[in-house]
C-alpha cells in the first residue's frame, strides 16, 4: 500500500479527488454561465473564484493524522476483500468499490467502521488548518467548506465542541470556529436592513450549495453511492406552435414587466403561454430556468408531464410525481438517470421544474441543507405560480413574504389564474393591470343549478347521471366521495357502468392507474372518437381532481365551494365541447342538518365544529340567490363573481398573521446555521410554529409490510410505492379501536444509523377504493338522505 494521502477508503487519493471536485465545479459553471452572471450582479463578487477555492480547501483536513489513520486502516480492509476476489488489490474501480459496499452492508458491517468511530469531522479539520496557515479566505468560502457534508448546524453543535477532544479538556480545537460562525450570524440578523439580508444568504448559498453539488458529483463518479450524473442543459423551447392563442400572445406582452398578472380562462392555453414568457425572461438575460409552482402536487404532476412536450428536460420535485412518471422504469440505468434528474429538480436546478406553491414556500425557511441549494437555484429562475389558493389567508400570507423574496432577488414572476381578482394587485403589489386576454366566446355554453338541500333533486341528478352513463361527481371531503360512490353503486347496480372514485388516500402507482383510467373513459380523444352515448363512466372527485386530469363530461355534481375553486371544476364540463350545453348541479353538503363547510373553513377545537369562510358563505348566498332555477354562466362571470368575494386583499390576522410572522422569523434566523428544528418536507411544516397551510398533521400508512432498510433514502422509496398519507386524527380514531384496529403499529430497522423507528401498516387496503374502511363508519342519516 503506498504513502499517498487518501481521501476516502476506496483508494482515491486526496489530490485526486480535489481535482475531481475542482473540474465538476468548473463543468457546473460553464454549463450554467448565468449563475456567474447573477452572482457578480447581485453581490459585486466572483462566483467562480470563491467556488474554486472552497473545492480547493475543501477536504485539506482529510490529511490530519486522526482522519488518514482510520482512513487507511479502513482501505486496507477494502484491499483485503479485493485480494480474496481475486482483483489487483491497489486497483481503483468505482463499481468494485460499489459492490463491497452492498457485500458488507448484506453481511450486516459497515463498510468503513474506523473512520466511523474516528471522532473527528474532516470539514473541521480543514477549517482549522486553513485558520492556522493564514489563508485569506472570504466567509462565504468557510461556511460553504464547513457545510458541504451538512453539518453547519445546532444539532451538529457537539461536534464542533467535542471532536479531537484531549483527555482533561473540556473542548476541542475546533469550537472557536463554531463560535465564529454563531456569531458572525446573530451580527448579520442584527445589523443588515431586510433586503441586504436576503441578499447576503444568496452569495453565501451559492458557494455552499455549488461545492455540495460538485463534492457529491465527484464523489459518485469515483464510486460512492449510486453512479447516476445529471447533464446539465440550457432551457429550449421544442415543438413551438405555429399560431399563437390569444392567451399566449398576452403573456409575450407581458414578459417586459418583473411581475404580472395574467388572468385566462381553463383550457385557454395558458401552460405554453407559460414556456413563452419564460422564453423571454431566458432570452434577455433575466433568468436561465423557469419553475412553474402549482397548487397542489397533484396538479404539478400532470402539468410537468404535459410541459414535457416542448421540453425535453421538465424536472418533477415532488417524490410522488417523479414515481408517477418513472416509477414503472425497469432498465436500472435509466432509473438511476431519472432518480438523479429528480434530485436536481427538487434543487430547482433542472431547465423546468414543475412543484408545488408549498415547496417553494420552505425552501426559504432553511431548517434543511438542501433548502439552500433549492433557494439559491430559485433565485436564478424564472417564477410561474399558478392558481394560487386566493380563498386561504393562511396560504396568502405566506405567498405575500415570497413574492417580496423574489422581488429582492430580481426573479421575474408571473402569475397566471382563471379568476384571479382585482384586489390581488394590492396584496402582491403589482403595479400594473392585470393583463386580460381577448378570448373567443365558448362554442358551448354551461349552466348552474343550485340545489342545496333538496335531496329529492339530488336523486334525481344521480339518477339521471346513472341513466346517461356519464358524469363527474366533486366532493369537498374523502368521507363525502364515499357517500356519493355508494349512492351511485346503488342505483347502477347490475348495470355495465364503469364508476371510478378518486381521492387522495390511494398510493402512488395507483393514482397513476386511476387517472389513466379516468383519461381513457372521459378523455379528449374517447369524445372524439366515440358517439356521446356510446362514451361510458361516472367520475368521483376530491380536490386532487380539479385540475390535473383532463377529461369532460356535459353533466356535472359540486359540492359548494367558493366562485374560484368552482371555475375549476367547471373547467372540466363541456371541456371538448362534446356536447353544446353543460349543466353543473351545486349541492350543499350537510351534518348534522348544519353546513359542513370543510375544507373551506377553519375547525375550532373548543366548539369541535367547522367554521365556514365567508368566502363559502358568499358563494352560497350568491347561488341561492341566482341560480334557483338553471342559469347560463360564462368566464366573464366567474371573474365578476370572485371580485365580488375578494373586493380587497384578505386581512391577515389570527394563525394565518402568527404563522407569517414565524416565517419572516426563520427567514431571518437561518440564513446561516441550520435550526435544530423538526421538518416534515412533504408536508410543509417546520416544528411547530410554522406551516405552509393551516391542516392537520399527516402521518403514512404501509399497505405492504415493511421489514428493514439500508438507510432512509430506502425507506423512501419504499414509501412512495407502498405508503398512503392520512390525516393523524384519523390515524388515532382508527387506533383507539385497539384490537379491532385494522392499522397495527410496527418497528423497522434503519441498517446504516442502527435505529429502530415506528412506523404503521393495514393489510385492509383496496387499490380500486383506496383506504376505504377509514371513512366506514356509517353516514349520517342526513348525510343518507341527502344522497338519496
Amino acid at each position: 500500500m503506498s504513502n499517498r494521502v487518501l481521501a476516502k477508503p476506496s483508494g482515491i487519493s486526496l489530490s485526486d479527488h480535489t481535482r475531481h471536485v475542482t473540474d465538476e465545479a468548473v463543468y457546473i459553471l460553464d454549463s450554467l454561465p448565468f449563475l456567474s452572471q447573477k452572482y457578480q450582479q447581485l453581490t459585486s463578487c466572483n462566483l467562480r473564484k470563491e467556488l474554486l477555492a472552497a473545492a480547493r480547501y475543501h477536504d485539506w483536513g482529510k490529511s490530519d493524522s486522526k482522519w488518514q489513520l482510520p482512513c487507511r486502516q479502513d482501505y486496507q480492509r477494502y484491499r483485503e476483500w479485493r485480494i480474496e476476489e481475486g482483483l489487483p488489490p491497489d486497483e481503483l474501480s468505482p463499481e468494485d468499490h460499489r459492490r463491497f459496499e452492498q457485500t458488507m452492508r448484506r453481511q450486516g458491517k459497515m463498510p468503513a467502521p474506523k473512520l466511523f468511530c474516528a471522532g473527528l469531522r474532516h470539514e473541521l479539520a480543514s477549517l482549522e488548518m486553513i485558520e492556522r496557515n493564514k489563508l485569506s479566505l472570504s466567509q462565504a468560502v468557510k461556511a460553504a467548506i464547513a457545510a458541504h457534508h451538512g453539518k453547519l448546524g445546532f444539532r451538529h453543535k457537539h461536534r464542533w465542541y467535542k471532536d479531537a477532544i484531549q483527555p482533561g479538556h473540556s473542548k476541542g480545537p475546533f469550537f472557536f470556529l463554531w463560535d465564529q460562525f454563531e456569531k458572525l450570524s446573530f451580527q448579520r440578523v442584527k445589523n443588515l436592513p431586510k433586503e441586504e439580508q436576503m441578499l447576503n444568504r444568496f452569495r453565501y448559498a451559492g458557494v455552499r450549495s455549488l461545492l455540495q453539488l460538485a463534492d457529491t458529483r465527484a464523489s459518485r463518479k469515483e464510486g460512492e453511492g449510486d453512479d447516476a450524473s445529471y447533464e446539465f442543459h440550457p432551457f429550449k423551447l421544442e415543438n413551438k406552435f405555429k399560431s399563437l392563442r390569444p392567451v399566449q400572445k398576452a403573456a409575450l406582452e407581458a414578459a417586459s414587466e418583473p411581475i404580472s398578472i395574467l388572468r385566462a380562462p381553463t383550457g385557454s392555453g395558458k401552460t405554453y403561454a407559460a414556456l413563452l414568457w419564460a422564453e423571454q425572461q431566458v432570452k434577455h438575460g433575466r433568468a436561465d430556468r423557469l419553475v412553474i409552482a402549482m397548487p397542489t402536487r397533484f396538479t404539478s404532476n400532470a402539468l410537468a408531464i404535459s410541459t414535457a412536450e416542448q421540453l425535453s428536460d421538465t424536472g418533477l420535485y415532488h417524490s410522488s410525481a417523479w414515481f408517477n412518471r418513472y416509477g414503472g422504469l425497469k432498465e436500472l440505468e435509466a432509473k438511476k438517470e431519472a432518480r438523479e434528474a429528480h434530485r436536481m429538480a427538487r434543487y430547482l436546478a433542472t431547465p423546468v421544474t414543475v412543484c408545488t406553491i408549498d415547496h417553494l414556500l420552505i425552501c426559504l425557511t432553511g431548517t434543511k441543507e438542501a433548502h439552500h441549494s433549492t433557494f439559491f437555484f430559485l433565485a436564478n429562475s424564472a417564477v410561474v405560480l399558478d392558481e394560487a389558493d386566493f380563498y386561504d389567508p393562511f396560504v396568502q400570507a405566506n405567498i405575500v413574504v415570497l413574492i417580496e423574496v423574489l422581488q429582492t432577488l430580481k426573479v421575474p414572476l408571473l402569475i397566471m389564474s382563471a379568476t384571479v381578482p382585482d384586489s390581488a394587485r394590492q396584496l402582491y403589489r403589482v403595479g400594473k393591470p392585470i393583463v386580460i386576454p381577448k378570448s373567443p366566446k365558448p362554442k358551448a355554453s354551461k349552466k348552474i343549478h343550485w340545489l342545496g338541500q333538496d335531496a329529492d333533486a339530488l336523486s334525481s341528478v344521480l339518477r339521471q347521471m346513472v341513466e346517461i352513463g356519464t358524469g363527474i361527481i366533486y366532493a369537498n371531503t374523502v368521507s363525502r366521495a364515499f357517500e356519493y360512490f355508494n349512492s351511485i353503486k346503488q342505483l347502477a347496480d347490475g348495470k355495465q357502468l364503469p364508476i371510478i372514485i378518486y381521492h387522495s388516500r390511494f398510493t402512488e402507482p395507483d393514482k397513476e392507474k386511476i387517472e389513466k383510467k379516468l383519461i381513457k373513459r372521459l378523455g379528449k380523444e374517447v369524445w372524439e372518437y366515440k358517439s356521446q352515448s356510446a362514451v361510458k363512466g361516472i367520475a368521483i372527485m376530491t380536490q386532487i381532481g380539479e385540475m390535473s386530469v383532463n377529461i369532460s363530461t356535459p353533466i356535472m355534481i359540486s359540492d359548494l365551494c367558493p366562485w374560484d375553486r368552482l371555475a375549476q371544476r367547471m373547467g372540466r364540463l363541456v371541456r371538448f365541447e362534446e356536447a353544446s350545453e353543460g349543466k353543473c348541479y351545486i349541492v350543499s353538503p350537510q351534518k348534522n342538518e348544519l353546513l359542513y363547510p370543510a375544507p373551506y373553513g377553519e375547525y375550532n377545537r373548543e366548539k369541535r365544529a367547522w367554521i365556514a369562510s365567508p368566502a363559502l358563505l358568499t358563494t352560497q348566498n350568491q347561488l341561492q340567490q341566482n341560480f334557483i332555477q338553471p342559469k347560463d354562466i360564462w368566464p366573464s362571470d366567474f371573474v365578476g363573481y370572485v371580485n365580488q368575494l375578494y373586493p380587497n386583499a384578505p386581512a391577515i390576522l389570527g394563525h394565518a398573521s402568527a404563522n407569517q410572522r414565524e416565517y419572516r422569523r426563520l427567514l431571518k434566523d437561518n440564513w446561516l446555521l441550520l435550526p435544530n428544528l423538526y421538518t416534515q418536507e412533504e408536508e410543509g411544516h417546520v416544528g411547530d410554529k410554522w406551516s405552509s397551510r393551516h391542516i392537520p398533521p399527516q402521518q403514512t400508512v404501509f399497505i405492504k409490510c415493511p421489514t428493514s432498510f439500508s438507510g432512509y433514502p430506502e425507506l423512501q422509496s419504499f414509501a412512495l410505492e407502498y405508503g398512503v398519507s392520512i390525516p393523524v386524527y384519523l390515524l388515532e380514531k382508527e387506533l383507539r379501536r385497539k384490537n379491532e384496529s385494522r392499522i397495527l403499529k410496527l418497528e423497522v430497522h434503519i441498517e446504516k444509523s442502527d435505529e429502530k423507528i415506528p412506523v404503521y401498516y393495514t393489510d385492509s387496503y383496496e387499490d380500486q377504493i383506496g383506504l376505504a374502511f377509514l371513512y366506514d363508519a356509517g353516514l349520517s342519516s342526513s348525510a343518507k338522505n341527502q344522497m338519496m
